[in-house]
């Protein structure tokens, strides 16, 4: 049947945005925390060149943008292949 595969990798695509969202929401605040005190205790990184707050934007932006579409993408073919879509 055509539409269970559907179904399967719309199930496994949303449990990786929830995924994303929990990260947006828990981990999200622990690594812009961790970033600001290595700024402070003056680390360096690939991404010493930019200042705190442009490291700080790139990051809420990969966190709110890039990472929702992968965690969705790999969700749906790992639901397609977990319950049985595939």
């Amino acid at each position: 049947m055509v539409i269970t595969p559907f179904i399967a990798g719309c199930l496994g695509a949303l449990i990786g945005l929830l995924i994303a969202l929990v990260a947006n929401v828990v981990v999200l605040p622990a690594v812009l925390r961790a970033q600001k005190e290595g700024f402070v205790l003056g680390r360096k990184t690939a991404l010493a060149a930019m200042s705190q707050e442009k490291v700080a934007r790139l990051t809420r932006f990969t966190y709110r943008v890039p990472m929702p579409v992968m965690f969705a993408f790999v969700g749906w073919f790992a639901g397609l292949t977990a319950f049985g879509g595939n």
